[in-house]
């Protein structure tokens, strides 16, 4: 069975955690361990984005509210006049939300007065959320943004919050846990003297995570699939693939996970890993995406995954960057959904960055 067996390590201000929730062993790692980052906010910080929340769910629900005016609203009022107040209500939140989706997607709309109007890195985390395009801010920001940025209002304005926002923090740790956990996915499984090892990655974005393990085993023949369902995601990939030197090692499919088994009647993968694609379904769906993968994964085959947990800035995401409603799980009902999906308590793992926004589930068929 391939479980990473990280070190004990005692910092200055944290420690590794080891503890059980319900039959799965979860680990929450420290910083030094991965080369992560754990830079904590004082109160001061968190009431400011409080503050820039709540300012902004005003403004930004007004702003909808005057877009959902100029929609087709004609089903809301019928549904009224017809006494059907639960439809009238279910129609008007679904207007609502899509509404204030395109709106967040918007390139032109500017969220916050103090946060994106004058800052193209924090605007760009805003219009890109959920995406590719606002993931790439938040992983490179250190090696791409910050050498940018100038004594300016967009550089202090990016600094105070990319930044130093826990959130950013946490996805970058994420990302880096996420390799080192593919890496000795493939690296350590049974399949790694065989001809070849078959990784497929589902909701792959950029692939970043996939393209960087690729890099750190090069002694490994990894092929991969990479399934998505934005185009502009899968043009970023080959881009990076391309310039990585790997072009013969990739297939990339444009597609939701409903082409999963279709995909897999050919490429039967050793390693399956969804980064991200869990935070935006619902438990029943999840469950079901879940027992899928285990169903076309080899014996023996990796499952990596990962869910969001409810932290302090959520506020903010929610309402400045007015990212898409995420379904928070903590780590017990994260390894509910592995184990309802088909796993075994005593093959999964959990780890969570030092801040234990995001968890990383690792569990073997």
């Amino acid at each position: 069975m391939l479980l990473v067996d990280y070190r004990t390590v005692v910092g200055r201000r944290e420690e590794t955690k080891i503890w059980a929730e319900n039959g799965i062993t979860v680990q929450r790692l420290a910083s030094n361990e991965f080369d992560g980052e754990h830079k904590q906010n004082g109160a001061f910080y968190l009431c400011v984005l409080w503050a820039v929340s709540l300012v902004a769910k005003i403004t930004n629900s007004v702003q909808a509210f005057c877009r959902f005016l100029q929609k087709d609203k004609s089903s809301v009022w019928n549904a009224i006049k017809a006494g059907n107040f639960k439809k009238a209500a279910k129609r008007f939140v679904f207007i609502w939300v899509t509404t204030s989706l395109e709106m967040g997607r918007d390139q032109n709309h500017v969220s916050s007065f103090f946060v994106d109007r004058f800052s193209r890195y924090n605007h760009q985390a805003k219009w890109g959320a959920a995406g590719w395009k606002s993931l790439d801010i938040f992983y490179n920001y250190w090696e791409r943004v910050k050498p940018q940025l100038m004594d300016n209002w967009e550089g202090r304005l990016t600094r105070y919050w990319i930044e130093r926002m826990e959130n950013r923090q946490a996805v970058t740790n994420r990302l880096k846990i996420a390799v080192n956990l593919l890496s000795d996915a493939l690296s350590l499984s049974k399949f790694s003297n065989g001809p070849e090892i078959r990784l497929l990655s589902i909701a792959s974005g950029s692939a970043q995570a996939v393209i960087q393990t690729m890099k750190r085993c090069p002694g490994l023949n990894i092929k991969a699939v990479l399934i998505d369902s934005d185009q502009t995601a899968l043009d970023e990939a080959k881009k990076s693939i391309e310039e990585a030197g790997l072009a013969d090692k990739f297939k990339l499919k444009l597609g939701k996970t409903e082409i999963l088994e279709e995909v897999c009647k050919t490429f039967q993968p050793h390693v399956v890993e969804m980064i991200g694609f869990l935070d935006y379904r619902p438990d029943e769906k999840a469950i079901q995406l879940i027992g899928r993968i285990r169903n076309v994964l080899q014996r023996g085959g990796v499952f990596i995954t990962c869910n969001i947990r409810r932290n302090p800035e959520r506020f903010f995401l929610h309402w400045v960057l007015i990212w898409p409603p995420m379904v928070y799980r903590s780590a017990s009902q994260l390894g509910k959904l592995i184990v309802g999906g088909g796993f075994m308590e005593e093959k999964t793992k959990l780890f969570y960055e030092p801040f234990e926004i995001h968890g990383l589930a690792v569990a073997v068929k």
